[in-house]
């Protein structure tokens, strides 16, 4: 799935993909995160072993194949996100390295929350609410 084409996707859920031996790890950080998309289907971010971002189509509720064994791997929450904090994808910006690799994707919703996804020796996922206040 290109990028672009994810402007007015609507983003039901968040999932974080995890190697369940570092997980006891309090600092460990999601092997790649899934977007779960009301249109159909799903969207996997992670870290490329030359550390750029890579965007696969999903396979929600499964796991990718690269998960292998399946057993050692799980999906679990991220954030406790609601339907309303997320909805539908306003923008999409991208970030590249000097070679042009994608390294960073942020993502903007209409409510004003945003999602912004980056590559490296470990995968870092950062949220922004819109304050509703």
């Amino acid at each position: 799935m290109r990028l672009d084409s994810l402007a007015d996707c609507t983003v039901v859920a968040v999932k974080g993909i995890y190697y369940l031996p570092e997980e006891s790890d309090p600092a460990a950080s999601p092997e790649a995160i899934e977007l779960v998309l009301k249109e159909s289907g799903s969207l996997d971010l992670t870290s490329g072993t030359d550390w750029t971002l890579r965007i696969e189509e999903g396979a929600w509720p499964e796991l990718p194949k690269w998960c292998y064994p399946p057993d050692a791997w799980a999906y679990r929450d991220i954030l406790a996100l609601s339907a309303e904090m997320l909805g539908k994808i306003r923008a999409v910006g991208k970030q590249v390295n000097e070679y042009g690799d994608l390294v960073q994707v942020e993502l903007q919703f209409e409510g004003g929350s945003r999602i912004a996804v980056a590559s490296g020796e470990s995968l870092i996922v950062t949220f922004a609410f819109a304050d509703k206040g």
